[in-house]
């Protein structure tokens, strides 16, 4: 860092990187709670596992929640029949709620600028703090203040545990969570159509297991060929039983076109259309059985406690963090790569083929 930007820095920090410490700070009265977690769908959700947590320690507290245009629409989905969240703020109407709230949790990671003057602009009473480690990177724990605890959890927590020995443990017994999401089955009903070309609608005697293919997330995928090879397992007795449905996400048709070069052509594979968030969910909720690969959807079946067979990269960090929790039969499957959360490849598929005949044999006696 050259002498401008230091000394840029340094103004920035002494400005809005500093906090004055709350008085007397006694964590078992606080009425109103702010929730600021990343804006993906696996965040989101494990925020709503916090909320859960918090309404238990505190049955009468108002809980808000930050999102972003990205996890708007599933936030409110989230919260739609379960109403834990009592207020969603917009991140951008920070002006709104100044100085409106006695407990800030704030689940960022490192610290920049624009989130500096945004914890200024907001002023809660108290700010404790989850982000990961910052070691570094020049706004870091050492000069900046802008917090009255941080409680930056061990490196093999997962993000569910966050709470669980934080400063609320020196007050109040936390119980481990589980991430789900209520949903009615009226609405989970109108979504069985989606699962049906317009042959099977007249073949309604056909028992069939739907299963939710999931091979892309965000920022990582799984090969083509390898999800084929686990496909092409399935027995063929019942490969006329089992309807397979794979998410349609930002280029998936293309990915769809290379999986299709190498499934047999007896199995039923398909591409979803496109859904809104909403939509997907409902979708999932009425699958029978979810395969994918690391990211959103994957905790979207946890959430909705589907069987779940997953793939995971050979990161220890990750897996410690974001492994699955379900207490559906599932399995993870992990590569023998070591690396980083983005290397899905490289996995074997004796195990998880066994898994999956057993699994569609189970649904099919059902």
């Amino acid at each position: 860092m050259n002498i401008v930007n230091g000394i840029k820095s340094k103004i920035i920090i002494w400005l809005f990187g500093t906090k004055k410490k709350h008085k007397n700070i006694d964590l078992k009265n606080v009425k109103t709670i702010l929730l600021n977690p990343k804006d993906s769908i696996g965040d989101t959700l494990m925020s709503f596992c916090y909320a859960r947590q918090l309404k238990k320690m505190y049955p009468n507290v108002k809980l808000g929640m930050v999102v972003t245009n990205r996890n708007m629409e599933f936030t409110k989905l989230c919260n739609e029949n379960e109403k834990i969240i009592d207020t969603v703020v917009k991140r951008n109407d920070v002006l709104k709620n100044h100085k409106k709230w006695d407990v800030l949790l704030d689940f960022l990671s490192k610290e920049n600028t624009k989130r500096m003057i945004w914890k200024k602009v907001l002023s809660p009473k108290i700010t404790i703090i989850f982000g990961e480690g910052d070691k570094g990177h020049y706004y870091n724990k050492k000069n900046v203040k802008n917090y009255d605890f941080d409680c930056t959890p061990p490196i093999e927590t997962h993000i569910i545990d966050y709470l669980i020995n934080s400063e609320f443990s020196k007050y109040f017994k936390i119980e481990k969570q589980k991430p789900h999401i209520e949903l009615l089955e009226k609405d989970i009903v109108k979504m069985e159509k989606f699962w049906k070309s317009d042959s099977e609608k007249l073949e309604e005697k056909t028992k069939a297991v739907k299963i939710l293919l999931i091979p892309q997330g965000s920022d990582r995928e799984m090969k083509p060929k390898e999800i084929a090879d686990l496909l092409n397992s399935i027995e063929k007795e019942k490969r006329k039983n089992v309807k397979i449905i794979m998410g349609k996400t930002v280029g998936s048709e293309e990915y769809y076109k290379k999986l299709m070069t190498y499934v047999n052509k007896d199995l039923n594979i398909a591409l979803s259309k496109k859904f809104n968030i909403k939509e997907y969910v409902l979708f999932m909720a009425a699958a029978d059985l979810v395969i994918g690969v690391d990211g959103g959807g994957i905790h979207i079946a946890s959430s909705l406690n589907k069987p779940l067979l997953s793939f995971y990269a050979n990161d220890k960090y990750n897996l410690c963090r974001w492994s699955p929790k379900t207490t559906a039969d599932s399995l993870q499957a992990i590569s023998k790569t070591i690396g980083n959360h983005n290397q899905t490849y490289n996995f074997s598929l004796s195990e998880p083929i066994k898994w999956l005949n057993g699994k569609i044999e189970e649904i099919l006696k059902n």
